[in-house]
């Protein structure tokens, strides 16, 4: 499930547990570490290193197989918002910042076949110069240029509300994080230079997250909009505005790209999408516009496997070249085993939680149920079964702001999550919740009995046995609850009393400010109906604050903060894994580069 967006601008630089060596553009070894750059482009003339796809060789057609299929073209807005769809859309939909992993750390670089160059032109107020290169069009041969951008800084901006409506929602339901400091995009070299001008008192640190997929965004065509919905030029379209044009350009953008069809649904990368059936089957061919050096492979086939064992079968069966399922331990172990296949295993930037609802009054009105239950908890145990076989290094996550192998790493929550019964019924009992001739608190109304659900993945599903255990010991019951469709359908729309999935972090930490903010304050993808003014307002300082110390200090407190209402339990950063034909590469994993198919482009046949 996407997405977190993660730290400054001065980005973070990883600790020497579980390094990678890499080559830039897209070579990689079988070890790999989520840590970021330390770079700091933030100053004048300030810019990013560009990456060039290379010239690679003809590869033919390939197949790859992958945990979750491909759902919707427009994966910008809180109502799609999810990783598996960013694996086919990586490759398509046109981003000014790419990653890239160098020497065992993801990198933040520019596009340089999408992008000339960005440039910081003035830090006060903060500006930055963004220059499209002049040859890059969409697939049906328009230009990619400052109307896109424009569409995107309108979309996160708009004041626009339903008639008769209170403002609060953003009707283009997505994150304003980032660009509402932006208080003028101008257009200028034929539409093909976007200079961002952000308020005097408002910089903004991770500005490299904007528009592009390192911050959970991309850039959409704008004249498919306009052509849709009749507007002439979306440009001359206001924030402020508030009428029927910018409600039917709100209507579009949330409801015109869901799904795929191929007249809307346009690439400006590499790859174009020939054809999807949104669940099992996804196709990618070369984009016959695409104006940079062609990918490797002239047609892939993603296709979707819910199973780790059934997908490594596919690899051993050479039905497909690439296979990224959940990190599963006997999978790793069985293709270590074998020479023939190569097997990428590294702790990253993704991390496994349980969230509370808290629009539920049971864990609403009852801290101490929430405290309870991350008492009784059992972390390790969850470690040690599930994740140790894959990652060794592997621990119970204690922040969510940062990974254990990222600078600024503290752990917040090593006094819960151990399995104790003992503190948990005593903290139940210390409350005035009493045991009943079942075993289960109950105080009043309430019954400590809750539904845990999730996506139907086998690890998930042993986490909830394992999560069981101590907490029934403890008298409280969990009660197992998956289904296929829960990422994408019931997770966004709040349908849980507590909730088991992943966010995809990134090397921008900014981002991840939709997860966890008052949803009125732009919290699109805070799907659990957390609300504290004191996290949204000190996230917001976070993400003006231009010195890097500073910042990590910021963003711990934030982290402190949270711990201590307890609306959400981290459980451990989550292992990238992904697993080839030993014979092709370089094989690797970025979640915000699409997984497995961040350097699709670079592959060759060894």
């Amino acid at each position: 499930m996407r997405r977190s967006k993660a730290v400054s601008a001065l980005a973070l630089l990883t600790s020497s547990a579980l390094l990678l060596s890499a080559c830039s553009g897209g070579g990689t070894t079988n070890e790999g570490g989520g840590g970021q750059q330390n770079a700091d482009p933030g100053s004048i003339g300030g810019q990013d290193e560009l990456l060039k796809r290379p010239k690679v060789d003809d590869i033919g057609e390939i197949a790859v197989a992958v945990e979750e299929g491909f759902h919707n073209y427009n994966n910008n807005i809180g109502a799609t918002n999810n990783f598996s769809s960013t694996i086919a859309l990586f490759n398509v939909q046109p981003s000014p910042y790419i990653p890239d992993l160098v020497d065992g750390k993801v990198v933040i670089k520019v596009d340089g076949d999408l992008m000339e160059s960005i440039k910081v032109t003035s830090t006060d107020p903060q500006t930055i110069e963004w220059k499209v290169n002049k040859a890059a069009v969409w697939s049906d041969g328009q230009p990619i240029d400052c109307d896109d951008f424009y569409l995107k800084w309108l979309a996160a901006t708009s004041k626009a509300t339903l008639p008769g409506g209170s403002g609060e929602a953003n009707l283009f339901d997505t994150t304003p994080t980032g660009y509402q400091d932006i208080e003028k995009l101008e257009c200028s070299d034929e539409d093909k230079t976007v200079t961002t001008t952000f308020f005097k008192d408002k910089p903004y640190a991770d500005y490299r997250s904007l528009f592009s997929q390192i911050g959970s965004d991309s850039l959409l065509p704008a004249h498919v909009l306009e052509s849709k919905t009749g507007i002439a030029d979306i440009t001359k379209v206001l924030p402020s505005q508030n009428d029927d044009t910018v409600r039917k350009a709100a209507e579009f953008y949330t409801k015109g790209w869901l799904g795929w069809n191929a007249e809307t649904g346009l690439s400006g990368g590499p790859y174009v999408i020939e054809s999807t059936d949104l669940k099992d089957q996804t196709v990618l061919v070369r984009n016959p516009k695409w104006w940079g050096n062609p990918p490797a492979a002239s047609k892939v086939i993603i296709k979707t496997n819910t199973d780790a064992q059934s997908a490594a079968q596919q690899l051993q069966n050479k039905e497909v070249v690439a296979i990224a399922p959940q990190a599963d331990p006997a999978v790793a172990q069985q293709l270590r085993a074998d020479s023939s296949f190569f097997v990428y295993a590294a702790g990253g930037q993704t991390y496994e939680h349980v969230d509370f609802n808290m629009a539920r009054p049971l864990f609403a009105q009852n801290k101490e149920l929430r405290l309870a239950i991350a008492q009784c908890f059992d972390r390790t145990d969850v470690v040690e079964k599930l994740i140790n076989d894959v990652d060794p290094n592997a621990k119970p996550l204690g922040n969510f702001m940062f990974m254990p192998n990222e600078v600024g790493y503290e752990d917040h929550y090593g006094d819960v999550g151990n399995g104790d019964v003992a503190a948990a019924q005593k903290t139940l009992e210390d409350a005035g919740w009493t045991k009943g001739g079942d075993g289960i608190f109950t105080k009043g109304e309430f019954r400590a009995s809750f539904k845990l659900s999730h996506k139907t993945v086998q690890r998930r599903a042993d986490t909830v046995r394992i999560l069981q255990d101590k907490c029934g010991q403890a008298g409280i019951e969990i009660i197992g609850d998956q289904s296929a469709d829960f990422n994408d359908k019931r997770l966004p729309a709040s349908e849980f009393d507590a909730a088991l999935f992943a966010w995809v972090g990134q090397p921008v930490k900014a981002g991840s400010y939709g997860n966890y903010a008052q949803k009125n304050k732009g919290g699109t993808a805070n799907y659990n109906n957390y609300d504290s003014a004191a996290v949204t307002e000190e996230w917001l300082a976070a993400n003006r604050e231009l010195d890097y110390q500073k910042r990590i200090q910021m963003l711990n407190d934030i982290d402190k903060k949270m711990r201590d209402d307890l609306h959400s339990i981290p459980l451990f950063q989550l292992t990238d894994f992904a697993a080839s034909d030993a014979n092709i590469g370089p094989i690797g994993y970025i979640g915000v580069g699409g997984g497995i198919m961040w350097n699709l482009y670079a592959w060759q046949k060894k």
